[in-house]
């Protein structure tokens, strides 16, 4: 399998208090008010929900985990994907140190051991958006290191949970002390384009000790990024007369600045800070084709659209601030481990 870099985590800089996370692949299905779920919300990144990632709930993370991805058809990430093609693919998260101290325990962890011992429990999120950031592709879990083939009975201890609306995958919690997660992916028929796979990671420390919050937000690492996968044989978008340059490559080389540029930010002075964003900006123009400008007038670009997003919103707010009112109740459960 070949591996690729795919993001820096980003401290947020935001206030928490102890909240559950998601220990549990099935969830991310929950609704989050009666049942403190992410209501089918992989928290990925996808741009479909506000570029949401697992730091909105496990805040502060120090970054310095990484995360890649790997696959069995190494042509994936060279000449890209394949129409119909079937690939096995692997989430590696790298420079694991958070609860790695449980690392030794294994399954054999939590509330199975008396006096109580954490569990060193990690998770990740993955998802795969065409060029119009809609789902695309189908997921099935690895069983007994092969994809799962269509109707077969999946066992409960697979890595992967698939979400009920098959756009996600995730960790399926049956194990603990994973820092590696396998999952298939098939491509979708010719001609949808560049493909962009989402991913994230949760490097958990155990929670806060004790039985009381064996998976909270606090004091965990979280990473995430993005990665184009162009289609086989399809030709490059066309340069745009005029305007701002919005070819492909444009895209690519932006995204690449400002990842280099958080990179670059852990490691220099904060003094570098106001030159980066000043190069960054440069890229930051795009020219927006006739046949995109029809986005501009959907209902989805009115500020707060969408009750239930807001409801959403509140629902993490209230999980790493402790507090509540303006949309109604919720529980206080949010994360990605």
């Amino acid at each position: 399998m070949r591996s690729i870099s795919v993001g820096v985590a980003i401290s947020l800089g935001l206030a928490a208090t102890a909240a559950h996370a998601f220990p549990t692949g099935e969830q991310f299905d929950g609704d989050p008010v009666t049942t403190d779920g992410a209501g089918g919300i992989a928290f990925d990144g996808a741009p479909r929900w506000t570029s949401h990632t697992c730091a909105v709930c496990h805040t502060d993370p120090p970054g310095i985990i990484g995360l890649g991805i790997e696959a069995d058809h190494q042509e994936l990430f060279s000449t890209g994907w394949a129409a119909n093609q079937q690939y096995h693919l692997r989430v590696v998260m790298t420079r694991e140190h958070e609860g790695v101290q449980y690392a030794s325990l294994g399954d054999v962890c939590g509330s199975q051991l008396m006096p109580y011992k954490p569990c060193d429990d990690n998770g990740f999120a993955l998802e795969l958006d065409d060029d119009s950031g809609n789902p695309t592709g189908k997921f099935v879990p690895v069983v007994s290191g092969a994809c799962a083939a269509a109707g077969a009975m999946i066992p409960p201890d697979v890595d992967a949970y698939i979400l009920k609306d098959g756009t996600a995958a995730v960790h399926n919690g049956a194990h603990h002390a994973q820092i590696q997660w396998d999952v298939c992916w098939t491509a979708p028929a010719a001609g949808a384009g560049t493909i962009t796979a989402y991913v994230a990671a949760v490097d958990g420390n155990g929670g806060d000790g004790t039985a009381n919050f064996p998976n909270d937000t606090l004091g965990d690492d979280v990473a995430f990024g993005a990665v184009p996968l162009a289609e086989a044989g399809a030709a490059p978008p066309p340069a745009e007369n005029g305007g701002c340059n919005a070819t492909g490559d444009a895209s690519l080389a932006t995204g690449a600045l400002v990842l280099a540029a958080f990179a670059l930010l852990r490691r220099r002075r904060r003094s570098q800070l106001a030159l980066l964003l000043a190069i960054a900006s440069l890229a930051g123009c795009v020219h927006v084709r006739p046949r995109q400008r029809a986005t501009l007038a959907e209902r989805k670009m009115v500020f707060a659209p969408d009750p239930q997003e807001d409801e959403l919103d509140l629902h993490m707010q209230e999980a790493r601030e402790g507090s509540s009112g303006g949309y109604g109740s919720s529980g206080g459960g949010c994360g990605c481990n």
